[in-house]
């Protein structure tokens, strides 16, 4: 067997941040591989080393979902300079070859190297397929770690997938006396990537947990839900417009001159992708997951219009609820959520340096289309609702403002002043935005009887803008839904309270089965099943069925029963139900709608406002540029071309 060299501290700094507290790393003792797999210990921590390579959803600057679309923005100092959020220069148009921003193929500006990790996986794989190799590790054991690092490996193909579309793939680990040729990979076509990334989990999950039941030292580690989970968002992902029959890429071929994506629309693909859906459903519900409701692990009863509320933004900020498929570590929780979180006490209205404010910077700020995107408390779109359209002009006067009544305690300080916008909205509006007026449940205020904290965002109030040069939310609003109930703010600053970010959760499988139904269905007529999987999504937060909200509230009442009309609902759900997780951008790029969806004007309040006349003004912040088919996939260094002659450029790079 050759002897492979290996530098063994391989990330640690990145590893501490995503992993610690879940998963150890490799210590920095070992000199070579066969050292590395001669005992148990030593192997366990090379398996760890494998997972160091999972990308940090929660992080702003390295997930491309949070921020590299229109869904939040950041603002601009009047130096113009942005805030360091790497991906946030990508919704800029800033995108590049020489320097790629978010570069995962080489782990470069806030990407991780995959190539790197599944060079890794393909190591441990090698070595971990001879029995008895590893002294002290039982047989069960090591079926289970080749079954994690195999379904890491399919992850990592997946990744790079979703970002790069064709890409090479590293089945096996090349020998020391392997030609420069060999070494000269190619990128595969669509179809050949998604097969060996389907192919990896159906020959190896099984050996994988149901659940895990070492909660204390093995949390965050793969099970046979979450392997079938990811072999879904696969096929959803291979089944969507961007993969399937993308004629617009035509043009993107091999050296032999055929196209990297397949030129047909294929159905049968949104079918696997609807029994992956339900496979990886049945699973989890068979084994423990379930809908996370709020009260389930809250002590205090709450009104509806903060239990509803909380029921998601709890299912996404508690820390491996029964809802949560996979995720693992901290997932750059801290910088997340003290960037979410708006200044709600006076104390630090007078904050004059980052340092003061650094736990409550308010800069992850959602735009004015997050904003109205939402449904109405009838469970519609405020654009279709009758409410809003024949029996009242909500919507024709919607960025006006009013007065708010008792009725709405709970949510915004009565007495004060509001858009008509974030009146009589549903409960996850108000659990997942925070706005000039609003309530922000939690920090000192857990008891509703208690006195409530509030946030003021006019220009000069603490929630709002203090110092151009320093942080503050460039919309007006406030992304409540990525901090924890738990998170404490006063005068001395903050207790943080992080949290796995879910990669996968159990109400993200639910809206991609619908959607794949829906897909595959024939003809117009809709499927009763997609009611029943929506339907749950939405009476966890205090909606009515589909087909009742639209019946009695829409003017549009046959929507749910078209095909095309539930494809409309389903996509809106979906960026309502997973706003701020960093779906919106990866969803519009596989609908193929980022050339309508990323070109509209990013809007917010005139947050520069002191009175309600001046603030309560629609402003536009940024135009983007157009947007170009290009963009769908992130480009190749032009380095790794020169280097490798095999590598086609990204299609328009």
């Amino acid at each position: 067997m050759k002897i492979y060299k290996i530098i063994v501290t391989l990330l640690a700094a990145c590893f501490l941040n995503s992993c610690s507290d879940y998963l150890d790393i490799v210590p920095d003792n070992l000199a070579t591989l066969d050292i590395a797999f001669n005992n148990r210990s030593s192997a366990e921590q090379y398996l760890y080393t494998c997972y160091s390579y999972v990308p940090s959803y929660g992080d702003q600057s390295a997930n491309p979902g949070i921020a590299s679309g229109n869904e939040i923005w950041y603002y601009t100092t009047e130096a113009g300079i942005r805030p360091n959020r790497t991906t946030n220069y990508i919704a800029y148009g800033l995108q590049n070859s020489s320097e790629p921003i978010a570069n995962y193929w080489d782990g470069e500006q806030q990407g991780k190297p995959l190539f790197q990790a599944l060079r890794d996986c393909n190591i441990f794989l090698e070595y971990m397929s001879i029995p008895d190799r590893v002294h002290g590790l039982r047989e069960t054991e090591r079926l289970r770690w080749l079954a994690e690092v195999n379904v890491l490996k399919a992850f990592y193909h997946y990744f790079l997938f979703q970002l790069y579309g064709p890409i090479p793939i590293i089945d096996k680990n090349l020998t020391l006396d392997a030609s420069i040729e060999e070494t000269r990979v190619s990128r595969q076509k669509v179809d050949e990537v998604v097969k060996y990334i389907v192919d990896l989990i159906d020959n190896s999950y099984r050996d994988l947990p149901l659940s895990i039941a070492a909660e204390g030292s093995e949390m965050g580690r793969l099970t046979q839900p979450a392997a079938l989970a990811i072999k879904a968002k696969v096929l959803l992902l291979a089944a969507s417009p961007l993969f399937n029959g993308n004629t617009d890429l035509a043009n993107f071929k091999d050296h032999d001159g055929r196209p990297f994506f397949n030129q047909t629309y294929d159905k049968s693909k949104w079918i696997l992708a609807a029994e992956a859906a339900l496979e990886a459903i049945e699973l989890a519900e068979a084994n423990g997951h379930g809908i996370y409701y709020f009260s389930d692990e809250w002590p205090i009863d709450l009104p509806d219009e903060l239990s509803y509320g909380m029921n998601v933004r709890g299912a996404v900020t508690h820390r491996f609820t029964k809802e949560l498929i996979w995720s693992i570590g901290k997932q750059s929780t801290y910088d997340l959520q003290c960037s979410a979180v708006a200044r709600l006490t006076p104390s630090m209205q007078n904050a004059n340096s980052w340092s003061q404010m650094v736990q409550a910077k308010g800069i992850l700020a959602p735009t004015l289309a997050t904003v109205e995107r939402f449904y109405s408390r009838n469970g519609v779109p405020i654009e279709e609702d009758k409410d809003w359209i024949e029996n009242n002009n909500w919507y024709i006067d919607r960025y006006k403002f009013q007065t708010i009544g008792s009725d709405n305690k709970y949510v915004m300080k009565e007495g004060a002043r509001t858009a008509i916008l974030h009146f009589n909205r549903e409960y996850r509006f108000y659990g997942f935005l925070g706005f000039d007026g609003a309530t922000w449940y939690g920090s000192k205020w857990k008891d509703p009887n208690g006195t409530p904290n509030y946030i003021q965002g006019k220009k000069g109030e603490y929630g709002g803008i203090i110092n151009p040069a320093e942080a503050y939310s460039v919309t007006g609003y406030f992304s409540k839904k990525v901090v924890p109930v738990e998170y404490e703010l006063d005068e001395n600053g903050a207790v943080v309270y992080e949290y796995p970010f879910p990669i996968v959760r159990l109400a993200d499988l639910y809206l991609m089965y619908a959607e794949a139904l829906n897909e595959s269905t024939d003809g117009e007529t809709v499927n009763p099943e997609i009611y029943k999987y929506l339907d749950i999504v939405r009476e966890r937060s205090g909606l009515e069925g589909v087909v009742k909200s639209w019946d009695e509230h829409s003017i549009n009442k046959n929507k749910p029963k078209t095909v095309s009309g539930m494809r409309e609902i389903i996509r809106q759900e979906r960026s309502i139900e997973l706003a701020l997780e960093g779906h919106y951008f990866f969803d519009i790029r596989r609908w193929k709608l980022a050339n309508k969806e990323f070109i509209k004007p990013i809007q917010g309040w005139n947050i520069w406002g002191l009175t309600n006349e001046d603030y309560y003004q629609v402003t536009t912040i940024y135009i983007p540029k157009m947007y170009q088919n290009k963009q769908y996939f992130w480009p190749i260094k032009d380095n790794n071309i020169v280097y490798n002659p095999n590598l086609i450029q990204s299609y328009g790079w």
